[in-house]
């Protein structure tokens, strides 16, 4: 088990450039016809890197987030997943060069780090805790995501006012796509973040007694949450759309960085794990 686990580890790596590779050759190369092809990369990478995990799981009871080189795999894994349904539910492949570099750069650095050892924090070795750090892990970055297709749509709205079609413009996708994007990424972002919150209220609930702690760290992303929430549900009601939505999208995610490291820097946490 551990020779397969070591083999797909540095495999993972090689199919993340061969996916980035698939992309630059249908955007940079006006290779149209293989865009098919993107559907079953995506796929394939998904299922290789879930065997990964699993097999390191079974064999380590190493939860993803482990260590910091294992979270930048995890980090990869998330954004394949959140691209893969934006790309499916779209059907626009436009920002797949972008998007999965930023994944192989993830699963690199992680894959140069790669270590086989048991995890020896009781806490990590916990199924429900490693589900609710998934969940929330996976909602974050749909919410970066969604963060850089509404600064892609600020420059391209941008560039469309002072008609400066230059290469960025060409390679962008169009403006309702990027705008579909930011939104789709919001919502998966909100309805992860979400779920990965209550199960980590629930598992307060059953170590502490009591569903919400005066933790620094909980009341920040709590915070933030709402703040996405209450924000997606006013673009909804009040019909928000264009430039409105990307400045919301912004702004949400400033707020969820800022107080993250405000939270790092000034804040002790029992969220604290290596």
């Amino acid at each position: 088990m551990k020779s397969l686990g070591l083999s797909l580890s540095y495999f993972l790596p090689a199919l993340y450039f061969c996916t980035v590779l698939l992309y630059f050759l249908i955007f940079f190369r006006k290779k149209k016809h293989l865009e098919y092809l993107t559907t079953y990369f995506l796929g394939v990478l998904l299922a290789v890197h879930v065997a990964n995990m699993t097999i390191r799981w079974f064999a380590l009871h190493v939860v993803p987030v482990s260590t910091v080189f294992d979270a930048m795999s995890f980090l990869a894994f998330a954004i394949l997943v959140v691209y893969f349904i934006i790309e499916l539910s779209i059907k626009n492949k436009a920002s797949g060069f972008y998007i999965m570099t930023f994944a192989f750069v993830a699963e690199v650095t992680s894959a140069i780090n790669y270590n086989w050892e048991p995890e020896t924090n009781e806490l990590l070795t916990n199924t429900p805790f490693a589900i609710h750090a998934s969940l929330n892990i996976v909602g974050y970055t749909a919410l970066s995501l969604s963060a850089i297709y509404a600064l892609l749509y600020i420059i391209q709205n941008r560039n469309m006012k002072l008609r400066r079609f230059n290469v960025i413009y060409d390679q962008l996708p169009a403006l309702t796509y990027l705008e579909m994007m930011s939104i789709r990424s919001v919502l998966i972002g909100i309805v992860l973040t979400g779920c990965g919150l209550m199960l980590g209220h629930y598992q307060t609930h059953q170590v502490f007694g009591k569903f919400w702690l005066s933790d620094p760290k909980v009341i920040v992303t709590d915070l933030a949450w709402l703040f996405y929430l209450l924000g997606y549900l006013g673009a909804r009601l009040f019909r928000w759309r264009g430039r409105w939505m990307a400045y919301l999208s912004l702004s949400g995610f400033t707020v969820l960085l800022l107080g993250g490291v405000i939270v790092v820097f000034f804040a002790e946490s029992f969220h604290e794990f290596f």
